[in-house]
């Protein structure tokens, strides 16, 4: 009897410590977007067709496919460290067709609030390639900021407003060549 009481009092005191376990682990705070450890990855993926008219008479239809991935890492809370590793836009336009291709560091201040929504700053530095007939490059530079909206579960909406001075100097060019980029931008990304 002594022995089977032994038992008992073992495997009571395994699930005591057992419960107590599972309490504290359950107790512990979940985490939420924005805090050091988090890792974001999604990005944006658009299509356009434009078709110009005037006086009645339609022109050229411009095709605009864009392509832009997102990569980040929050090294302390609210600071994110991202990466536009690869975005591609493709335009097409009575029979020529131009691609770009970027690529971005982003760091970025994510704001902390008491709710689902994430105001954020981003600064864009890179590097801009175009080629169509021939092949333009240069570094490029701009800002985003915007929202970034919890809608379900580790799932953002990130909508913003951006601006990007893109150069694309030919070789040997004393003068600035490029575009200055002013956008309205919508994306999903998913954390970690």
């Amino acid at each position: 009897m002594r022995i089977l009481s032994q038992d008992c009092g073992r495997y009571l005191v395994i699930m005591v410590l057992l419960t107590m376990m599972v309490q504290v682990a359950s107790g512990q705070e979940q985490k939420s977007f924005a805090t050091e450890g988090t890792g974001e990855i999604g990005g944006n993926i658009s299509f356009q067709s434009l078709t110009p008219v005037a006086n009645g008479v339609s022109g050229d239809a411009t095709t605009i496919f864009a392509f832009s991935p997102f990569v980040g890492y929050f090294p302390a809370d609210g600071f994110e460290i991202g990466l536009d590793p690869l975005g591609i836009t493709s335009i097409s336009s009575g029979g020529h067709s131009t691609t770009e291709v970027m690529f971005f560091v982003a760091p970025a201040y994510n704001f902390k609030t008491q709710s689902n929504v994430y105001p954020f700053i981003e600064l864009l530095l890179g590097y801009t390639s175009q080629s169509n007939s021939s092949t333009e490059s240069g570094f490029s530079w701009g800002g985003r900021g915007g929202v970034k909206v919890d809608v379900v579960s580790h799932a953002l909406l990130n909508l913003g407003v951006e601006y990007l001075n893109i150069n694309l100097n030919p070789s040997g060019a004393v003068n600035r060549y490029g575009i200055d980029e002013f956008a309205l931008s919508a994306g999903f990304t998913v954390w970690l």
